[in-house]
C-alpha cells in the first residue's frame, strides 16, 4: 500500500489508494468524549490515525498555535482542522462531515483562496459581533429600572416661622 503525502505544516494527509481517506484525532487518555468519538468512529467503520496530544508535545503545540486553543478531541481531515462544538457537537455530528468530505473530497486551497477565506472569516466575526452588539443593546434597554424617586423633593417643606 502507497501512502502519499501532503503537508500543512507538520500534519499528514493520508490519502490511500484512491477513495479511502484517512483522518488524524488528536487526543487525551482521561478525555470521555475522546473514547466516545473512538468508539463511535469504529462503529462506524472509518479509519483513523490517533495522535495522543501529550505523547507528541511539538505536533500538539503546532495544533495550537494554528487554531488558538488546545482542545480535544482535535481533528485534522483533508488539511482542515476540526474542533468539537466549532465544527462538530456530537460524534454523530462527526461521523455525517467525515462521510461527507471522503465522498466530496475537497481540493486544497491556493494562497490566494486562503486569502479569501480568511479575509470572509473576518467579514463574519465582524458581522456577529455586530448582532450581539445589537442584541445587548436590546437586552438593557428592556431591563433597564426606572429612574430613582428623589424623595428629598416629595418631602413637604416646613413653613418659615
Amino acid at each position: 500500500m502507497r501512502f502519499k503525502n501532503y503537508s500543512h505544516s507538520s500534519f499528514l494527509y493520508l490519502k490511500l489508494k484512491k477513495d479511502i481517506i484517512m483522518m488524524k484525532i488528536y487526543t487525551n487518555p482521561t478525555c470521555h468524549y475522546c473514547n466516545r468519538i473512538k468508539v463511535q468512529l469504529n462503529d462506524a467503520g472509518l479509519k483513523y490515525e490517533e495522535v495522543i496530544a501529550s505523547e507528541n508535545q511539538e505536533e500538539w503545540n503546532e495544533i495550537i498555535r494554528i487554531t488558538g486553543i488546545g482542545m480535544t478531541p482535535t481533528i485534522i481531515m483533508q488539511n482542515e482542522v476540526w474542533l468539537p462544538n466549532r465544527d462538530f457537537r456530537t460524534a454523530e455530528e462527526l461521523i455525517e462531515r467525515v462521510k461527507h468530505f471522503e465522498a466530496n473530497p475537497m481540493r486544497s486551497l491556493s494562497l490566494e483562496e486562503k486569502v479569501d477565506q480568511l479575509h470572509n472569516s473576518v467579514k463574519n466575526i465582524s458581522l456577529l459581533i455586530n448582532q450581539m452588539n445589537q442584541s445587548l443593546s436590546k437586552i438593557m434597554q428592556n431591563t433597564n429600572p426606572p429612574a430613582p424617586i428623589n424623595t428629598a423633593q416629595n418631602i413637604p417643606q416646613q413653613a418659615p416661622q
